[in-house]
């Protein structure tokens, strides 16, 4: 069944497509409410799930979060546990997906990974609060 492009699925897309564009359901309609476009949130979760089926984006879960992902090329991201904020990062590597694969016996793997940590925002705000040292490596 072909799916037509409607204004509220480009509209959408609009808002999330792209790198680092992690957003969710609501972070979107708040972004189109403040340019004038009238979408509910039921019509903005709708789009993004049939936008996550088509490929064109992607959905990231873990116990305490959900966000949606404007790249939809595999890639892994890491998260401030502080702050929520999210970014890509480019360490994924498909060769792990195949031998995984391939020593599990399943036909096809991806996976996504989401390292959790302290942003340095977080890290400097922490230390202008306790006067501590920032984290380092």
């Amino acid at each position: 069944m072909k799916h037509r492009q409607t204004h509220q699925k480009a509209a959408v897309m609009r808002i999330i497509a792209g790198k680092d564009r992690h957003m969710s359901a609501e972070d979107v309609k708040t972004i189109l409410d403040q340019e004038g476009e009238s979408i509910s949130l039921a019509t903005v979760y709708r789009n993004l799930n049939y936008l996550c089926q088509e490929g064109m984006i992607r959905k990231v879960t873990g116990s305490d979060f959900s966000f949606f992902d404007g790249n939809a090329v595999p890639h892994d991201h890491i998260r401030c546990v502080c702050c929520g904020r999210i970014a890509d990062l480019d360490s994924y590597n498909a060769e792990d997906d195949q031998r995984i694969a391939h020593s599990s016996g399943f036909v096809s793997v991806h996976h996504t990974t989401v390292y959790e940590g302290i942003c340095e925002k977080c890290q400097s705000e922490e230390e202008k609060r306790h006067g501590t040292e920032r984290i380092k490596d």
